[in-house]
């Protein structure tokens, strides 16, 4: 008798570790399928307010939520040249639709001002300013 309860035991487990596996690649899927479908992608706290105040926030907001989250663009810190790089490279490796010029020049001036390049560290008090 033990050894059938030895013998149920593991096919039980086997059969509960396939079930697991099967979940785990069933929600990996689940999430491209519903934003290909056009289904709300899951709530969460994204907003223009998120960002700082100013010229542009709403456009930049919109255009650049639509392929990742707010917090990517935040820990960012570049020069205005550097930002209208970024939106180069996005639209030719990544399929970014192509702003229109008027619209280029608001996101990139927004970004410049609201996300410039951060100062690493303390300044050195021995160098001249």
């Amino acid at each position: 008798m033990a050894a059938t309860r030895c013998i149920v035991s593991r096919s039980w487990l086997r059969a509960e570790a396939l079930a697991v596996a099967v979940a785990a690649i069933w929600l990996a899927l689940a999430a491209p399928v519903a934003a290909q479908q056009g289904l709300p992608p899951p709530p969460d706290d994204e907003a223009p307010e998120n960002f700082p105040d100013g010229k542009g926030r709403d456009e930049t907001f919109y255009l650049c939520i639509a392929c990742h989250g707010s917090a990517l663009i935040k820990q960012q810190g570049m020069s205005r040249e550097r930002w209208d790089q970024t939106l180069t490279w996005m639209t030719d490796k990544h399929g970014m639709p192509e702003p229109d010029a008027a619209d280029r020049k608001l996101i990139v001036d927004y970004l410049a001002t609201a996300f410039p390049p951060r100062q690493r560290g303390k300044p050195n008090p021995f160098l001249p300013n």
